[in-house]
């Protein structure tokens, strides 16, 4: 049975410890609540409005956002392994702090000004997607894929293992660290060698 009701609107309300796991959820609107040690694993928000909520310590595995808006969330050390993001209705402002964010897809999204620090993002899909301005700053990318990503302004210093191919994504003003930024040149047609 879901602890939310569908339809209801909660306002300034604390759910800590709460499980749900592999239920539906319809039309909620949660404003300025906050999640603490919860699991809602596979389970389906559906046209769900998460307005300035902060989740912490919570498994939010293979979550369902169809049709759902996230404006100025925040996640913290929360497992979001394994969710679409592009389905979504709309995403504005989101954080993710010490998150691991392994297999999502966050294809043709626009996360400008998103922060996504100290995350593990293993194979997580950036396709298309609006990172301009976006802190991503200590965050491990294995395995990630940017294909046509606007990374304007974007600040990658300190994270590592992304591979980043300049002339298939836009990195005007970009940040970056090194050594880790050498791997900005692979996939170009040039030669490195060390001088000693």
């Amino acid at each position: 049975m879901s602890i939310f009701d569908d339809g209801e609107e909660y306002f300034a309300q604390q759910f800590a410890k709460q499980t749900l796991t592999q239920e539906v959820v319809t039309a909620v609107t949660f404003e300025e609540c906050t999640f603490t040690g919860s699991n809602f694993s596979e389970t389906q928000f559906k046209r769900c409005i998460f307005r300035d909520c902060t989740f912490k310590n919570c498994d939010l595995s293979l979550l369902d956002v169809d049709y759902s808006s996230f404006q100025r969330s925040k996640f913290e050390q929360c497992k979001l392994i394994g969710i679409n993001w592009a389905r979504a209705m709309r995403i504005e402002r989101i954080e993710f702090h010490d998150c691991n964010l392994s297999y999502a897809t966050f294809m043709e999204l626009d996360l400008s000004r998103a922060a996504l620090t100290h995350c593990l993002a293993k194979e997580a899909t950036f396709a298309e997607t609006n990172l301009t301005g976006a802190n991503c700053t200590h965050t491990d990318f294995t395995g990630s894929r940017f294909i046509h990503t606007n990374l304007t302004k974007a600040d990658f210093r300190g994270a590592r293992s992304y591979a980043i191919a300049p002339d298939q994504n836009t990195l005007k003003q970009a940040k970056f660290s090194l050594p880790e930024a050498i791997a900005l040149l692979e996939g170009l047609d040039i030669v490195l060698e060390d001088p000693s």
